[in-house]
C-alpha cells in the first residue's frame, strides 16, 4: 500500500495537476516496474526547469546527472546496463511538472525520476509519481509540505526548517540582530522566510520588515526604499540567482552597505556574474564547497569545469551524488529490479558522496548539517566566524 499524505499546500497542486493531467487514478506501477527492469538500459527522467528564471537550477540538476551517467557507464555501467536520462523542461511551472511527472509515470521504461527544483512544482508532481509507484529524488525543493508526502520520494536537497535558522545563527553570531528579509511569492520563499524569521525572533533578534517581490519583478526600488528606511543590521535573501543577484547590485546602488546572507539558492555562479562587485563578501548557505581540499570533491570540480567550463555548484554536486545513489540502489536490487525494489534499496542509502554521507531517515529525507560561505574575489569559500 503506497502511503499518501495530503498537506494544505499539497492540495491545490493536486486539483491544478488534475485538471491538466487528467490523472490520479492510483494505478498499479507493476507493469511499469516490469518493463523497466527488462530493457537493455535504466533510464532515470529528469523533471526541471531548463529554461526561465529557474532555469539555472535545473541546468546544474541536469549536468551533475549527467557527468555521474558518464562516469558510471564507462565503468561498466549498472549490472551490465547502461544509464540513460531523458529530460522534460518544466520551465518552473506546476501545470507543467505535472506534466512532465505524468509523462514519465505512463512511460513504462522509466524507473525512476529526478526533480522538480521548485517546492511548488515538485508539489504538483508528488501525488503523480505516488500513484504510479514511481521513486522522485530531488536536489532542490525544500517545503516542509514534501516531508512524508509519498513512499517513493527522497529528498536529498536543503529543507526550509534547517536553511532558515542556520542563515539566521549566521548573523546572530555575528552581531546583526535586527533584519530586514526579501522573499519571492512562492513555496520556496515564503516557507524559508518563515523559518528564518520564526528563529531569529525565538533567539532575541528582530524581523524589522518582510518584503516580498514576483520572482519575475527586475526593479526592486521599493522593496529597498523601504528596508533602506528601517537602516537593518543586515538583509537576509531568500530567493534564487536570478532575482537575488538583481536585489545585491540595486541595494549596493542605492546606498545599503550592511551585510547580506542568502540561503542554498543563491549559490551558482550566476548570482556572482548577476551582482557582479556587489557580490563581493556576501553570506551564503552550502551544502559543500568547491575549494575543499577532499581528493572526491576536486576531482568533481576538474572534471565539471573541463565538461561545463563552470565550478559546479550546490545543485549540481548534489544531483552528481545523486545519480550514484540511484545507481547504487539500481546495483543493490540486483536482477529484481524495478521501481518498487528501487525504491525499497533507495531507503537503505549509506553512500559517501561529495557532498558528504547520504542517509534517508524514516520520511526519506536527507537530515544534515549545511556550510556558511562567502563571497570572496568573486569565488564561494567557507565564511570566517
Amino acid at each position: 500500500m503506497k502511503k499518501i499524505r495530503i498537506f494544505a499546500l499539497a492540495l491545490a497542486a493536486t486539483m491544478v495537476t488534475a485538471s491538466v493531467t487528467g490523472c490520479g487514478s492510483g494505478s498499479s506501477s507493476g507493469s511499469a516496474s516490469t518493463a523497466a527492469a527488462s530493457g537493455g538500459s535504466i533510464k532515470v527522467g529528469l523533471v526541471a526547469p531548463l529554461s526561465g528564471d529557474s532555469g539555472v537550477m535545473g541546468e546544474s540538476q541536469q549536468h551533475g546527472y549527467e557527468l555521474a551517467i558518464n562516469e558510471i557507464n564507462a565503468a561498466g555501467g549498472v549490472n551490465g546496463k547502461k544509464l540513460e536520462l531523458t529530460t522534460y523542461d518544466d520551465q518552473g511551472d506546476p501545470q507543467k511538472a505535472a506534466s512532465g511527472a505524468q509523462k514519465f509515470a505512463d512511460d513504462e521504461s522509466i524507473l525512476a525520476i529526478g526533480g522538480s527544483c521548485n517546492s511548488s512544482a515538485t508539489l504538483a508532481m508528488a501525488p503523480i509519481i505516488d500513484a504510479a509507484g514511481l521513486p522522485d529524488l530531488v536536489v532542490s525543493s525544500s517545503s516542509p509540505a514534501l516531508t512524508g508526502c509519498s513512499d517513493y520520494f527522497f529528498r536529498m536537497a536543503v529543507q526550509d526548517n534547517a536553511v532558515g535558522p542556520q542563515m539566521a545563527q549566521a548573523l546572530l553570531d555575528r552581531g546583526k540582530k535586527n533584519i530586514v528579509v526579501f522573499y519571492p511569492n512562492n513555496d520556496y520563499g515564503t516557507g524559508l522566510n518563515t523559518n528564518l524569521k520564526n528563529y531569529m525572533e525565538q533567539k532575541g533578534g528582530k524581523v524589522l520588515n518582510s518584503l516580498t517581490y514576483l520572482a519575475t519583478d527586475q526593479d526592486f526600488t521599493a522593496q529597498i526604499t523601504t528596508a533602506k528606511s528601517l537602516n537593518p543590521d543586515a538583509i537576509a535573501l531568500c530567493g534564487t540567482p536570478a532575482d537575488s543577484g538583481l536585489i545585491i547590485k540595486q541595494l549596493k546602488q542605492n546606498g545599503v552597505n550592511v551585510p547580506i546572507i542568502g540561503g542554498t539558492g543563491l549559490y551558482n555562479s550566476k548570482t556572482v556574474e548577476i551582482a557582479g562587485d556587489s557580490c563581493e563578501g556576501i553570506y551564503v548557505i552550502g551544502v559543500y564547497v568547491a575549494n575543499n581540499p577532499d581528493q572526491k570533491v576536486q576531482d568533481l570540480v576538474k572534471k565539471f569545469q573541463e565538461k561545463y567550463g563552470s565550478v559546479p555548484d550546490g545543485f549540481a554536486a548534489l544531483a552528481y551524488d545523486q545519480m550514484y545513489v540511484i545507481a547504487e540502489a539500481a546495483k543493490k536490487a540486483g536482477d529484481k529490479l524495478s521501481r518498487d525494489t528501487l525504491k525499497d534499496a533507495l531507503k537503505e542509502t549509506n553512500y559517501n558522496g561529495v557532498t558528504g554521507t547520504v542517509k534517508f531517515d524514516s520520511n526519506n529525507d536527507w537530515v544534515r548539517d549545511y556550510l556558511t560561505l562567502a563571497v570572496k574575489n568573486g569565488n564561494f569559500v567557507m565564511a570566517d566566524q
